[in-house]
């Protein structure tokens, strides 16, 4: 097993690999492991560090500089801005999500595969390579013992109300609930790409470069042979190696907005003009619920199930469990309310709201960072506000003596009734609190270069040899959380991915 940091450079690195991925999460470990089974030599190229899962604790002042880009606190600009986090490590995202393992909805592969022309997209042509991550992933539901009370209080809510509740499958093998899956898996239970797939390909002769930051493609002739960086040191975050990795192919997968960011440097897209555009982020807001009595919410896996009764309007409810910093960070109060306030942590029930997108933003590069723009529009908003409302009437409904609402100028509903005033009070898109990390769709896979930026084996249409296998080839957006189809996307692009001789 061979995996390189910063201090294991010289001063001018160079590398040679059949195939270099950028990037070991959903998209670039699968793409890389599978070619490494198939006999290609594979080089993964990862900004972050890597952690074992016997370095994962709780401690956010650690586990966020760590594990997440920016410390986890990058902004989308629009109406409202919209924070959102990035995994940055081995394992990228797939280490701090919450391994939620939702297939999309048939009629999204559908629309896939009338949009492209290609019926290879569609549900029946998918099934197996669904089948295939599925396995390696572990992919099945969660133990009883290792459900949380907050999972079976919302449960509850929504049976009493007549709403469809349907439990999680995750990618798991022997989840003990440790409710640690956002700062990094413990037990290593949670399949995330550093214990599912990278280690294989890592059996099979694949190398990893981490610590390494990919600034330029390396492109001749019109061709790219390979990827220009700079190793990072861990301490100072300044680069100070220069790392260069020739190839015979590149794989892009660095997620929705650094794949564009680095692509756009080299002006690429150019037959539609849409790199960097259709960028979906499926937005979420939170409504934090305090009980009379203690719930325990960090007992338990994070998040146990769905609410989707409403998953024909765009709406899906859950609850999701956050460390004690974070829900702090999350309460619209300071000082001593605030403190009087996480006292009641242990009685706190964490639940959140996602919209699917009805329109697109995009990401470009500003300033030399990438720049994404998005703001909801009054459809997402009003769908919001129903969402917000349909949590809090299942909290009231369970016995819940407040309720803290995602808005700016309205704080707290006390009973039922206040909720009224959700529709006096929230005229402006500005107030309402949301944030994401589901970005999507800025290299869009496609049939035709006048409306796509990569073609349906994931390569660029205008520069040979370089592949996206990430999020961002998403014709539309996914709905669910979308790490079994970036995996499986992934896998087509390496079943696809051809070699020049």
């Amino acid at each position: 097993m061979t995996i390189l940091a910063h201090r294991d450079y010289r001063q001018v690195e160079t590398h040679e690999a059949e195939v270099a991925v950028i990037g070991t999460g959903a998209g670039g470990a699968v793409v890389g492991t599978e070619l490494a089974e198939a006999g290609r030599d594979v080089l993964f190229v990862e900004e972050g560090g890597y952690h074992p899962t016997s370095s994962f604790n709780p401690y956010l002042t650690e586990s966020l500089p760590r594990l997440f880009r920016d410390a986890g606190g990058t902004i989308i600009m629009g109406r409202p801005p919209i924070p959102y986090a990035e995994g940055r490590c081995v394992g990228g995202g797939t280490v701090v999500n919450g391994g939620m393992t939702w297939r999309p909805p048939e009629q999204v592969l559908m629309q896939w595969a009338r949009l492209t022309g290609q019926p290879d997209l569609g549900p029946k042509a998918m099934e197996p390579v669904f089948d295939r991550v599925e396995q390696r992933i572990h992919a099945k539901p969660q133990h009883p013992s290792s459900i949380g009370e907050d999972s079976r209080l919302l449960e509850r809510g929504a049976r009493r109300l007549g709403w469809r509740y349907e439990p999680n499958r995750r990618a798991q093998d022997r989840c003990v609930g440790s409710n640690q899956c956002l700062t990094g898996c413990p037990t290593g239970a949670k399949q995330s790409t550093l214990v599912s797939y990278l280690p294989r390909a890592l059996s099979r002769g694949a190398r990893c470069l981490t610590e390494v930051r990919a600034n330029r493609l390396w492109i001749e002739n019109g061709r790219c042979v390979g990827v220009l960086g700079s190793g990072i040191n861990p301490r100072t975050r300044e680069e100070d190696v220069e790392v260069r990795v020739r190839a015979k192919a590149v794989v892009v997968a660095c997620g929705a907005i650094q794949t564009p960011f680095l692509l756009l440097r080299h002006r690429l897209g150019r037959p539609s003009r849409q790199l960097g555009k259709n960028f979906l982020c499926h937005p979420n807001t939170k409504v934090l619920a305090i009980y009379p009595h203690d719930i325990y919410a960090w007992q338990g896996v994070s998040q146990g199930g769905q609410i989707r009764e409403f998953r024909d309007e765009g709406i899906l409810m859950a609850e999701n469990a956050v460390p004690p910093g974070t829900a702090a960070a999350q309460i619209p109060f300071l000082g001593d309310e605030a403190l009087e306030l996480m006292k009641r942590y242990n009685a706190m029930a964490m639940t959140g709201v996602l919209v699917e997108d009805s329109h697109a933003g995009s990401v470009s590069r500003c300033l030399g960072a990438p720049l994404a723009k998005y703001s909801i529009t009054p459809y997402d908003h009003e769908r919001f506000l129903r969402g917000v409302r349909y949590l809090a009437t299942l909290h009231f409904e369970m016995g819940a003596e407040k309720v803290i609402l995602p808005f700016s100028n309205f704080h707290v509903a006390n009973d039922v009734d206040d909720l009224a005033e959700i529709e006096r009070t929230q005229r402006s898109r500005s107030t309402i609190e949301l944030f994401t990390v589901h970005m999507m769709g800025t290299c869009r896979m496609g049939s035709d270069p006048r409306d796509s930026v990569v073609n349906m084996s994931g390569e660029l249409w205008d520069l040979p040899g370089c592949y996206v296998a990430d999020a961002s080839l998403f014709p539309t957006a996914v709905g669910v959380n979308p790490q079994v189809t970036i995996m499986a996307m992934a896998t087509l692009v390496a079943q696809r991915l051809r070699l020049p001789n």
